[in-house]
């Protein structure tokens, strides 16, 4: 049958073919609608003009791959119908790769609406996925969408595949000689960009990936969208990498080994393959369970590997990270002290991390001679062995430990504590723990051999710090004003000729060398033992009540900022609290928290204390949080506990397990009828019971045979939820919505 289409002209033929007159020629744009009657669709597309929109009305299959000459600017509108393509598998190619990166123009190809059996390649111009177009790739070796030395935007469109989604490589990819690496160092080897606005890549393998050997300058952007694969993201090039939003998801969400790569925002990276804590491959990947993986290996020996660092870089700002079964990142150090060796540098300034096995951790190979350097400046913690740095703000994570070379890093204090004290060094390996920040320290401590704890000056101590038995602990301070507990040599405290204060308290015994470090730690009710004369000034900066003895010695101490004396004082000094014990060298001392600002030249003001607040019942919430009396509310009705240690966790993620129980505690645990019909619900897990009620009366459901207890609920379903538990009927389902926190959900429940 003879080729039909009909070229339709735009609403703007009638001002062209007015400007005739006056210009001679004006191009304009046309709708050309194809059928599968299209006798040489292959020559509709050579014959369009920039502008044009080639408009699909029927499902075509083609036979062999419909090419779009470089240079020319079109739109594919496939109008919610099929375009399959030949058994080659590669459905749309734009540009011809035998141009080997000589770029003839700079065209641009737009793609939307209906769906495409099979692959799209770019080479050198311009691509553009939108809305209502869905890509499907049935090949498990072949990239559903590859780009070579040109750029893709995606806005809208649903990528599946088998193998692998878009991979971004170089226009010489493929053309160079192997042994003398891809030569895309040359300046006429233009390189891929990415721009992931919104969409969805879900394949079998990686969904967004390319090649250390061939897609040097690479950038990418992502700032929306769901992105999900065996790795979410590969990145083992030399380029830019930066993740504004969206949703990652992967075995590990992404694993890089060369480039620069930021992420902030509400951007959220999954891990969900089982843990994996072995040397990372070295030029491949597997996944590992990682949130984020950084795995440089030796890359940037060969020619070509790179165009201008052979690098890696990390900067977190923000975000969310997770891992199911591992680390939620980690940075794992090859140790590879050739001249030649990558650099590896990691900056975590903040962000929400939960790790099954850890929040953040620096691995280090074991064997290795050179030792790892640590510090703890101020509210970050560094830790670098031969060519790798990772450093860990507060605002990320306040606390750390450190043995044997690897780092563990924490979000909750109390955690790294516990951790502390169920730590044990040997000759080998000495431990180190570090608080840095604004943190609080309010767990008490127990220093074992080989064991040390650094606190920086900003943390607050509210805690002991004590030996093991009947050991020592010996307080020092270091040049950064560090202040470092440590378990003493017994005869090294035989004498106190070093020490300038001790304090005596449960029977354990800590020695300081300044008087600073004896006040900063010393905790209500104890008492400081002067052992020597004391220079200078000390200024108490917390609320304590405390005794010194000054043992005849000369010392001074005055409130810091901010705190006020309880009782009598005089102009600036403390004062002794009994008359009577002046004379025998005992001296107490209590400090609340004030408004008012010491100044020795003055006069003291007259200061009455402010009545003590009532405590609310959880250490982490306290009268600011704009949910206070909401939390305070249901856990006094018995609808919502804690987490555990006082600890409510109110900007913590809402698991399926907590949905469940919040509301069978409010509904007044009513016993079910049968236990839960799912293979990861067990008769003794604390939600069981919640969860087999909940499924009786139709509020939840699972996965088939499993409910997946632990996975986060948003603000939506636990709306639906909660409607349905109170006998309404649920909106709609949109989704879409942030995670439910339990802070909001306590106070959404109190407002019904």
């Amino acid at each position: 049958m003879k080729a039909k289409f009909i070229k339709r002209l735009t609403a703007g033929f009638v001002s062209a073919i007015m400007a005739v007159g006056m210009m001679g020629v004006t191009a304009f744009a046309a709708e050309i609608t194809v059928s599968n009657e299209t006798e040489n669709l292959q020559k509709v597309i050579n014959d369009a003009e920039d502008g044009d929109t080639i408009k699909f009305t029927t499902d075509i299959t083609l036979t062999s791959t419909l090419e779009i000459p470089n240079g020319k600017d079109i739109t594919i509108d496939l109008g919610r119908n099929k375009l399959t393509g030949p058994e080659s598998g590669c459905a749309i190619q734009l540009g011809k790769a035998e141009n080997y990166g000589k770029v003839e123009g700079d065209g641009t190809l737009t793609i939307k609406n209906g769906t495409i059996n099979g692959t799209i390649k770019n080479y050198y111009d311009n691509i553009y996925l939108e809305d209502g177009l869905e890509i499907y790739s049935n090949s498990e070796t072949a990239n559903a969408v590859s780009i070579y030395g040109g750029t893709i935007e995606v806005s809208g469109a649903y990528i599946e595949s088998k193998g692998y989604g878009i991979a971004l490589f170089n226009a010489k990819y493929g053309k160079t000689n192997k042994k003398e690496g891809s030569n895309v160092d040359e300046p006429d080897n233009k390189s891929s960009n990415l721009t992931f606005n919104y969409g969805t890549v879900d394949v079998a393998t990686f969904g967004i990936s390319g090649n250390n050997m061939a897609s040097g300058g690479t950038t990418a952007i992502i700032k929306d969208g769901e992105i999900k694969g065996l790795l979410g993201i590969y990145w083992p090039m030399e380029g830019t990498l930066d993740i504004e939003g969206g949703h990652i998801e992967g075995g590990t969400g992404i694993e890089a080994k060369m480039g620069t790569i930021t992420i902030s925002g509400d951007a959220e990276i999954v891990g969900t393959g089982e843990w994996k804590e072995t040397h990372p491959e070295n030029g491949g990947s597997a996944p590992e369970g990682s949130a984020i993986l950084l795995s440089s290996q030796m890359y940037g020996a060969i020619k070509g590997q790179y165009k201008t660092s052979k690098d890696l870089t990390l900067t977190i700002n923000g975000g969310k990270f997770k891992s199911n079964k591992g680390n939620a990142i980690t940075v794992y150090n090859t140790e590879d002290q050739t001249e030649n060796a990558q650099i590896t540098d990691a900056t975590i300034n903040g962000g929400e991390f939960n790790g099954e096995k850890a929040d953040i951790k620096y691995k280090s190979i074991e064997n290795s001679e050179n030792n790892v350097n640590t510090s703890v400046e101020g509210n970050s913690y560094y830790t670098n062995k031969v060519n790798t740095t990772l450093t860990v703000y507060s605002d990320a994570a306040p606390a750390a430990i450190n043995e044997g070379g690897d780092t563990v890093f924490y979000s909750d204090v109390n955690d790294a504590i516990k951790a502390a004290n169920e730590a044990t060094g040997t000759d080998e390996k000495e431990v180190e723990v570090a608080v840095y920040g604004d943190a609080v320290i309010n767990t008490n401590v127990t220093l074992k051999d080989n064991v040390k704890l650094v606190v920086a000056p900003d943390t607050e101590l509210k805690a002991n710090i004590s030996a093991n038995g009947e050991d020592k602990v010996i307080v020092t301070k270091t040049e950064n004003g560090n202040t470092v507990y440590e378990v003493a040599d017994k005869t090294e405290t035989e004498s106190s000729k070093n020490y300038v204060a001790k304090i005596t308290s449960g029977g354990n015994t800590s020695f300081f060398k300044t008087l600073t470090e004896a006040v900063k730690t010393v905790q209500n009710g104890q008492t400081i033992e002067l052992l020597k004369n004391c220079d200078g000034t000390v200024e108490v900066s917390k609320e304590v009540s405390f005794t010194v003895i000054d043992n005849n010695y000369d010392y001074k101490i005055v409130e810091g900022n901010g705190y006020v004396n309880v009782g009598r004082g005089d102009d600036y000094d403390f004062i002794e609290d009994y008359e009577d014990e002046r004379d025998s060298g005992r001296h107490s001392y209590s400090l609340k928290e004030g408004k008012t600002e010491r100044d020795d030249e003055e006069e003291e003001p007259v200061v009455t204390p402010e009545p003590e607040e009532e405590e609310g019942p959880f250490s982490d919430v306290g009268k600011d949080n704009p949910n206070y009396d909401a939390i305070v509310e249901v856990y006094e009705k018995g609808w919502m506990a804690g987490i555990g240690d006082g600890v409510f966790a109110p900007n913590g993620t809402l698991t399926r397990g907590m949905a469940v129980t919040i509301l069978w505690n409010r509904a007044g645990q009513p016993e079910p009828a049968s236990v839960a019909p799912f293979l990861d619900v067990t008769s003794d897990a604390w939600y069981a019971k919640a969860v087999a009620w909940a499924y009786e009366n139709g509020i939840t459901s699972g996965y088939g045979d499993t409910y997946g207890p632990d996975d986060f609920l948003t603000t939506e379903q636990f709306t639906r939820m909660n409607d349905i538990a109170n006998g309404r009927t649920p909106e709609v389902y949109v989704g879409g919505a942030p995670y439910a926190t339990r802070g909001w959900v306590a106070g959404m429940l109190v407002m019904e």
